[in-house]
């Protein structure tokens, strides 16, 4: 029986995929909480883009998919390095959530 990633796992792995894909991708920050013991809670992801528009927090949320290797679903937030500056120091604010800025997972 296989084991399943833990979602850190899970978030260090699309961090690495994504950088590998992306050369404007500056940085990955896990954007916390988050709940390894709901499976259906997604992986969130802060990351960092040279030459993304400047709009915001703005979601993107995607459905698991464990034929590559992710079994929960995750929300990706792509914002500019001046964006970043500004947020670095606190909390991301969308909707009723207030979201930590978490662990970096990776970054140029």
């Amino acid at each position: 029986m296989t084991m399943r990633k833990t979602k850190l796992e899970t978030a260090k792995s699309l961090a690495e995929g994504h950088f590998r894909v992306d050369p404007n991708l500056v940085r990955v920050h896990l954007i916390e909480p988050i709940d390894q013991t709901d499976p259906d809670d997604p992986i969130r992801l802060l990351e960092v883009v040279k030459g993304t528009f400047e709009r915001g927090i703005e979601p993107v949320g995607f459905t698991a998919d464990p034929a590559h290797g992710v079994e929960y679903p995750s929300i990706i937030v792509e914002i500019s390095p001046e964006e970043y500056k500004t947020v670095s120091q606190g909390k991301l604010h969308f909707a009723n959530r207030e979201w930590t800025i978490g662990a970096e997972l990776a970054a140029r």
